[in-house]
């Protein structure tokens, strides 16, 4: 079964050793050296706002970045190290990758996540956040940047689940914590299987806007959990704000590898060196 033909039929494929050590191994080198020392504020995944660096008792950054893309365009001195994250995101294997999957050539960045630790995601599905028009095309990666311990709490997909398609109130639609609630029971009535994969360095996982996922806690806080986290929009393809509204989104872009990446409202609004926002800065957290 060739790659398109798996990921159309379980909702979600892994690509081991996709992205090289060297790749990784740069971008860790710039995090440590540059990023972990700044004193500006960034935008937080988590707290969905802007923070500055706060590291843990064990070593780990609290909160992950929310579009790490973009970094060079909240400070100057981040262009190295958004640059070194982007040669990962937009390497050519990746590009290879998701042209394998849904058979498009070109896809765009529409967001970007960087974690160090883990807290865990409830199940969901991305098109409750984020979507493409025609609904159900947006791609997922998740991307191993170490050996990822079962107890540092692993990504899990339900496979065949990318078809799953729920009718909500207007309530639900607009609430993630009923939303969320009503995917956790349909998995428990169901009994679904839940699939938390072996992931090592260098391996990618890639789902469908349909297919629910999520990510397990954290068992042992000594443990890093850290990755990347992408979502593409293959070419040709409209960007909308989920699958309940369809409301087009426009969007700038600059290109990295002859990749488009999106530039989003929280950026673009950047008045001051350490700014804070009232923007939101995507969807879950994995």
């Amino acid at each position: 079964m060739n790659s398109n033909d798996k990921f159309k039929d379980d909702g979600y494929i892994i690509y081991k050793n996709l992205i090289s050590e060297k790749l990784i191994d740069d971008f860790f080198k710039i995090f440590y050296s540059d990023f972990i020392n700044s004193t500006e504020s960034y935008p937080q995944m988590n707290n969905q706002e802007w923070g500055k660096v706060d590291i843990s008792k064990n070593g780990f950054l609290k909160d992950p970045l929310a579009d790490i893309h973009l970094f060079k365009f909240i400070n100057s001195t981040h262009k190295d190290f958004t640059n070194s994250a982007l040669n990962i995101l937009c390497s050519n294997s990746i590009k290879s990758a998701l042209k394998e999957i849904d058979l498009v050539e070109k896809h765009s960045i529409m967001m970007s996540m960087f974690f160090d630790q883990n807290k865990g995601t409830p199940a969901h599905q991305d098109w409750y956040y984020l979507d493409s028009l025609p609904n159900g095309n947006l791609i997922g990666a998740w991307i191993a940047l170490e050996d990822i311990n079962e107890k540092a709490g692993r990504f899990y997909v339900v496979p065949k689940s990318q078809n799953f398609f729920l009718e909500l109130s207007y309530e639900e639609q607009n609430t993630p914590d009923l939303y969320e609630e009503i995917v956790f029971e349909y998995i428990k009535k169901n009994k679904l299987k839940v699939y938390s994969p072996e992931l090592k360095k260098g391996d990618v996982l890639f789902w469908n806007s349909g297919t629910i996922h999520g990510s397990m806690k954290t068992i042992d806080p000594k443990l890093s959990r850290k990755s990347f986290t992408a979502h593409f929009l293959p070419a040709g393809f409209d960007f909308v704000q989920n699958r309940y509204s369809n409301k087009i989104r426009k969007f700038k872009t600059f290109s990295h590898n002859d990749v488009d990446c999106r530039i989003t409202r929280s950026v673009l609004n950047i008045k001051s060196p350490n700014p804070r926002s009232t923007s939101k800065f995507g969807s879950q957290s994995y």
